[in-house]
């Protein structure tokens, strides 16, 4: 096992710390013990004192979004090929595989830094996985992005559907960016993304909106990020319709807390939640 942990940036330790209480089987446990959370120790702080619940938020994103993915994969009757853009340090392509192996042909792990050290590290918890995840430095909105991806060494196939997950990353992108992101995974067959997005603050329920407010303003000051980008699920919607598809289904907060807990304890109405989930795809329908 390894002697030296990985240390990560501090918006992602605190986006762990608030999510560890997910990680308790194996292979996640293991590779999470391996991260150093501790440089995110201050913004915990910081954020607890805006709202002492949050953690609530990220355990509902993160397990939601697994069960999206799942369910995509229990429905297929082919294999996937998995794209987590952004994927940071995650766990959650190692969570879906282990669970999921006769289902997927292939993950591509893709971020602009941290994947060689990702890599290492799965090479330490869980070998045996290795062959089916690619660890994959890239810029996501770059146009050169596919052409990375289908390089020998990575093997992504331009023939297979694909399932593409954009988890914590659309409120940091351009508008722009998003549909070119769309646009590049557009396919003749029918290719899935699983979106999670923030809605604009005039749809949050008035006495909520300054808890959403106050945590990213954190997160901007400590990444220096001038702006959040927002959408509504008419604006995704057209998103998709531009490139020959559609959306499929937006989730709110309050389902997201449903499907975890059995009950709407934080969450009872949808506009008690300011982030939601969206699955999208493309290619249905004729260019």
């Amino acid at each position: 096992m390894l002697t030296d942990k990985s240390r990560l940036e501090p918006t992602a330790a605190l986006v762990m710390q608030w999510a560890l209480e997910l990680y308790t089987e194996d292979p996640a446990f293991q590779y999470v013990s391996q991260l150093d959370l501790s440089s995110g120790e201050p913004l915990l702080k910081e954020c607890n004192s805006v709202c002492d619940w949050y953690h609530e938020v990220i355990l509902n994103r993160k397990s939601f979004i697994k069960h999206l993915i799942e369910q995509e994969l229990s429905a297929a009757k082919q294999e996937f090929q998995l794209i987590f853009l952004a994927a940071g340090k995650s766990p959650l392509p190692i969570e879906i595989l282990s669970k999921n192996p006769r289902k997927i042909h292939r993950i591509f792990e893709v971020d602009s830094s941290g994947m060689e050290d990702k890599k290492r590290l799965y090479l330490q918890v869980c070998p045996e996985l290795t062959d089916k995840l690619r660890c994959v430095t890239a810029d996501i909105t770059s146009p050169d992005i596919l052409s990375v991806l289908e390089i020998p060494i990575n093997g992504y196939c331009h023939d297979m559907q694909s399932l593409i997950v954009m988890e914590g990353i659309s409120y940091y992108l351009h508008k722009n960016d998003l549909q070119n992101i769309i646009t590049r995974f557009r396919a003749d067959r029918e290719n899935i993304f699983i979106i999670e997005y923030m809605i604009p603050y005039r749809y949050v329920n008035p006495a909520r909106r300054q808890i959403p407010g106050d945590i990213f303003k954190i997160i901007q000051d400590c990444c220096g990020l001038s702006a959040v980008t927002s959408y509504t699920k008419n604006e995704l919607g057209t998103l998709f319709r531009k490139n020959s598809g559609d959306l499929i289904a937006s989730y709110s907060m309050a389902d997201m807390e449903l499907n975890r807990t059995g009950a709407n304890i934080y969450f009872e109405k949808p506009d008690d939640g300011w982030i939601e989930c969206a699955i999208g795809r493309t290619g249905t329908q004729p260019l």
